[in-house]
């Protein structure tokens, strides 16, 4: 018999406390809805597997390896099997080092102990379940934001209908991934959510905010009948993904109402896949991880120094500074790719914003069906694009921290997680 638990902790900062995400420092002025950290522990009998998702940009390793302590101490989970991903929702609090915002250490902590929190509670809450895994398809609400221009150049956010626009430069992946759990009297108790998106809409302006994931979770509680159901999200391979259609002009794509919209959309297809699936009480868990290291790119390159960038010039000068600083203390970078094998389906879990194509080209050698992406988890080691983009330009391939790896690291990253896959007890 299968068990699984849930639980749930509030990370909202004091108002005023930096929201990184973009290229200035944003100061919060208001409270839209509590960050939030939600957990679900899933346990065969012999395997207990964690995943926790948080309201956040991303999550340092630093973070990830204090909670998994704290959740090993408290419950004797190995450390290895517990996933924390964060949702890249640019209205969170300060846990990232990226362009003018600086993450607050007391607040990490913070953070780490509230995700920690979440797991020994879910863990404590276990019960028996069924559980329903399945994945449904949503190709509407999310576009590739890079474009091949006429100049032969590639461009992230190019502006709505640019005329030298020739051709959209990458994929999408419409699978929304669904493990949810009703317990025997029938109650939902949760589910685990996966979808390829940027969190970038503003819902909440200057407030706090977990981004459309907010009517996301709204929406699926309100249609089970279940306000406390526990609803965790991990985002797809999104680092080129985002809700803004640049070939189509919808007027403003962000805000309040569009983050409805999105949240809703997404919502709404989870739904279906929790009423049409099959449950079942028998599901077998595993999981492996591997760890990479991986060398800082060429900080002298020029053609990433000068690629597509936003905002003052300066900015990215200081970048390449602070980039050099911590080239001296620690030359490489480390990477952590984690598998989890949950019944037919696999999830894999990397620490990057990780190209879209990526995550594709992991799932068609997967040896499970279906095979979930999560992104920005574990840690964060930044933009992870393919080779092409890195000979196409565009922001993303900028040379910052938030962009510093060399460029072959997406496809050891991917060779690495097909490798785990193919690897896994069937």
């Amino acid at each position: 018999m299968i068990q699984a638990g849930f639980g749930q902790r509030v990370i909202t900062p004091e108002i005023g406390a930096e929201m990184p995400g973009g290229i200035n420092k944003r100061l919060s002025q208001s409270v839209h809805d509590d960050l939030l950290v939600n957990a679900m522990v899933i346990d065969d009998g012999d395997t207990q597997l964690v995943l926790a998702g948080l309201d956040a940009l991303s999550i340092k390793r630093s973070t990830t390896l204090n909670a998994r302590r704290q959740i090993a101490d408290a419950t004797g989970i190995p450390a290895d099997n517990v996933l924390i991903a964060a949702s890249h929702t640019h209205n969170g609090g300060p846990v990232a080092d990226v362009f003018m915002s600086e993450s607050d250490a007391a607040y990490c902590d913070f953070v780490a102990t509230r995700i920690a929190q979440a797991a020994i509670e879910g863990y404590e809450n276990r019960e028996p379940v069924s559980l329903v895994i399945g994945a449904g398809h949503e190709g509407s609400v999310a576009f590739n934001r890079r474009f091949r221009m006429k100049d032969g150049s590639e461009r992230t956010h190019p502006g709505v209908g640019n005329p030298d626009i020739v051709q959209v430069a990458g994929p999408i992946d419409p699978m929304v991934g669904v493990i949810g759990a009703i317990n025997q009297s029938c109650k939902f108790l949760g589910c685990w959510v996966s979808y390829c998106c940027h969190a970038t809409l503003g819902v909440g302006g200057g407030g706090f905010s977990a981004d459309y994931i907010y009517y996301l979770r709204k929406t699926v509680q309100q249609a089970m009948r279940a306000d406390h159901a526990t609803v965790v999200f991990g985002n797809g391979a999104s680092g080129d993904v985002t809700q803004v259609d640049n070939l189509r002009d919808r007027g403003r794509q962000s805000g309040e109402c569009w983050g409805w919209h999105i949240g809703t959309t997404v919502g709404a297809e989870v739904i279906k896949v929790l009423a049409r699936m099959n449950y079942t009480d028998e599901v077998t868990l595993a999981c492996t991880t591997e760890t990479l290291e991986f060398p800082l790119r060429d900080l002298g390159d020029p053609s990433l120094n000068q690629a597509q960038s936003w905002g003052d010039q300066a900015v990215w000068a200081r970048e390449l500074e602070l980039l050099k600083e911590i080239r001296e203390i620690e030359p490489t970078v480390t990477a952590e790719v984690q598998m989890m094998r949950i019944g037919s389906t696999g999830l894999v879990a990397v620490p990057a914003e990780y190209f879209c194509q990526y995550g594709l080209d992991i799932q068609s050698c997967s040896p499970f069906d279906p095979t979930f992406i999560v992104s920005l988890a574990n840690g964060c080691v930044g933009y992870v694009p393919t080779s092409q983009a890195f000979v196409g330009g565009g922001y993303e391939p900028r040379t910052a921290r938030s962009s510093k790896l060399c460029p072959d690291a997406g496809d050891r990253i991917a060779a690495t997680a097909v490798r785990l896959l193919q690897g896994a007890p069937r």
